[in-house]
């Protein structure tokens, strides 16, 4: 038996690996084990519950809103004692926040293998997304196993010059936790109005570039009486002030607190596209069929761009009402941007992950 450690920090780490939990534990070769840094404490204490995610290993709390420095070394320290009291044979990561950064880092220093969930993602711009570049850039450094979620990740990665022999392309668990959750729920919709759904949390977007993005919101709820833009609040005060200040009290734009994953999920089946910087939003809509302007320059997952369901417009103002008035004001044009492609997957990238690693598991031992 083979003890596979999964290390969640983040809220969205938990919505992605809680289907590889489900199929670890099916797997009898596995001992599951889970930690959780609380790198998201509000946040992801619900959603464990929610997921019915069992912790074996939780860090004790770190100061909210704390820098990159600080929330790095906190998790570090503590990633010693962890894995000396856990001592797992294999160290599992999603993505490329600071938890799956560090957690890497730490398996390093105690020569314990890494499996990398999402490997591969690649903008080549180091600053954009700040820090997720480099983090996963420097986590495919140190990997062990890379599971690309599509052939464009796995080609970034034999053009760092990983062994392809150590790269399998399995799609994204994102799409796997859509799946259970429509498996789960009968989703409805309501057609009384034209929704619009927003998120923005990106560290790049901080500052002048949210009230752009704030400011094009305002514009758009003026100009069409029939939409109604459901801005999901980020934590962060830095994404979270600023648009409570800007958008609080105006018509027909709701700001709505952090939600459950079905609750999500539900929102995006009711609207017609979605405005926001989220990584993982861009793949869950595509397998929703809803358009996606992203408030970026840039996007390590292309795949939406070239499939027409995804744009890159932006944080001006300008560019972002533009986008929106074809939108709106063109059937052909919203049609044409809302078909679903599975770009990243068909919802069983789970269980190919976990047979993948029973048989390399099963070789090493011998």
């Amino acid at each position: 038996m083979k003890s596979i450690l999964t290390v969640i920090g983040t809220r969205p780490e938990a919505i992605k690996l809680a289907p590889v939990l489900v199929a670890i534990r099916k797997n009898k070769y596995f001992e599951s084990k889970v930690c959780v840094t609380r790198q998201h404490t509000d946040l992801l204490d619900p959603f464990l519950l929610n997921l019915k995610i069992i912790v074996d290993y939780q860090f004790r709390n770190h100061e909210s809103g704390a820098t990159l420095h600080k929330t790095a070394a906190h998790i570090l320290e503590q990633f010693g004692v962890a894995l000396t009291e856990l001592k797992p044979d294999l160290v599992l990561v999603q993505g490329d926040t600071t938890t799956a950064f560090v957690a890497t880092l730490a398996a390093f220093y105690s020569q314990i293998p890494v499996a990398h969930i999402e490997a591969g993602l690649r903008t080549t711009q180091l600053y954009s997304p700040w820090p997720e570049e480099a983090h996963r850039c420097l986590i495919d450094k140190l990997t062990t196993y890379f599971f690309a979620p599509t052939l464009q990740a796995q080609n970034a990665l034999v053009a760092e010059r990983v062994s392809p022999e150590k790269i399998w392309v399995v799609g994204n668990t994102s799409i796997d936790a859509i799946r259970l959750a429509r498996k789960s729920s009968k989703l409805t919709r309501n057609s009384k109005w034209r929704v619009i759904i927003v998120t923005v949390h990106r560290r790049e977007n901080h500052g002048e570039p949210l009230k752009e993005i704030c400011h094009a919101l305002r514009t758009i709820v003026e100009l069409f009486p029939d939409v109604r833009i459901k801005f999901i609040l980020h934590p962060n005060p830095a994404a979270r002030n600023p648009v409570i200040d800007m958008l609080s009290g105006v018509s027909n734009i709701d700001l709505i607190e952090p939600i459950d994953h079905l609750s999500f999920i539900r929102l995006l089946d009711e609207c017609i596209f979605v405005i926001t910087d989220s990584g993982g939003i861009q793949e869950e809509v595509s397998f929703m069929g809803k358009p996606v302007l992203i408030t970026r320059e840039t996007t390590e997952r292309p795949e939406g761009i070239q499939a027409g369901t995804a744009r890159l417009v932006g944080t001006k103002s300008a560019s972002i009402i533009a986008c929106c008035k074809q939108l709106l004001e063109n059937p052909d044009v919203l049609t044409s941007m809302s078909k679903i492609h599975f770009l990243y997957g068909d919802g069983y990238a789970a269980e190919r992950i976990v047979t993948i690693l029973d048989q390399e598991l099963r070789k090493s031992s011998k």
